[in-house]
């Protein structure tokens, strides 16, 4: 398999704007507020529903049933594979060593970013939404 033929694949049921959005906002915003210096009962409790926000709004929304069809219609695997979980295990080993950094309000905004940018990259991977372009 060749690297244009990666690309060339269309994605049937993209993985939408609104949650794709949300989730990286959750993924990037839990870390950044456990790196930041607020105080520990605060950092945890944010840190909580913001992993609440990224995982309910990308189970719960509609567009997951349409590629469970989808996959069963094209006979694809809907089982979670190790390319789809090693970014939540990385995610999981950022938010433990996190509370390690104490960065001032600027190194937690720079940690959002990077990881926004990371997570909004990697959302369809994880989500299984890339895979069916494969099926």
């Amino acid at each position: 398999m060749f690297p244009s033929d990666i690309r060339s694949r269309v994605t049937p049921i993209p993985t939408p704007l609104a949650v794709r959005a949300a989730g990286s906002a959750g993924v990037a915003g839990s870390v950044a507020i456990m790196a930041s210096s607020a105080p520990i009962a605060v950092r945890a409790g944010v840190a909580l529903a913001c992993i609440a926000v990224a995982l309910g709004v990308a189970l719960a929304h509609p567009y997951r049933r349409a590629m469970r069809e989808f996959a069963a219609q094209k006979g694809a695997s809907t089982v979670a594979s190790i390319s789809m979980l090693v970014p939540l295990m990385l995610w999981w080993l950022l938010l433990m060593l996190a509370p390690l950094l104490q960065w001032p309000v600027w190194g937690a905004l720079l940690v959002f970013v990077g990881l926004f940018a990371l997570a909004w990259l990697l959302f369809p991977h994880v989500d299984g939404s890339r895979r069916l372009a494969y099926a």
